[in-house]
């Protein structure tokens, strides 16, 4: 509930300042938590707000990609503002030498020596890296693994 608190702070502070696109923007932010509190029918904690926010930066970096492609600059420009707005709310993101460091402590750990076993890794891996690193790039780098035999 924490985040919702911040963020209509933060709205009713650029309707102060006149501030249109950050408002417009983060209202956007907002309405996806309060639609999610609504259908879930429960107060939202700071982990789930987390986890819709780590949702709608995702889906702005598809989009910023698709208007890209589409050669739709205005467009990728707004999707890249929200993306840095709710990049602000969000924990720091692990850095890929971060994530690899886990994943090579847990392949030592869980005793990981073929491919067959990238889904037990991915399932210890996966809860270590939710909302501070993208799951499909986490997949990635897993994927990329050697093993030997």
């Amino acid at each position: 509930m924490a985040l919702i608190a911040d963020i209509s702070n933060a709205v009713k502070e650029a309707m102060k300042s006149g501030d249109a696109k950050r408002r417009d923007a983060l209202r956007l932010v907002l309405n996806a938590l309060k639609t999610e509190e609504k259908e879930r029918r429960v107060e939202l904690t700071h982990e789930m707000e987390i986890e819709i926010l780590t949702r709608e930066a995702k889906r702005r970096r598809e989009s910023i990609a698709d208007y890209e492609m589409a050669g739709s600059e205005e467009r990728a420009a707004q999707e890249r503002y929200e993306l840095e707005l709710i990049q602000a709310y969000l924990p720091e993101e692990m850095s890929v030498d971060e994530v690899k460091k886990i994943i090579d402590g847990l392949v030592v750990e869980l005793g990981i020596t073929s491919k067959k076993d990238v889904g037990k890794l991915m399932k210890a891996l996966m809860p270590k890296i939710k909302g501070v690193f993208p799951g499909n790039e986490a997949k990635k780098l897993v994927d990329a693994l050697e093993f030997n035999g």
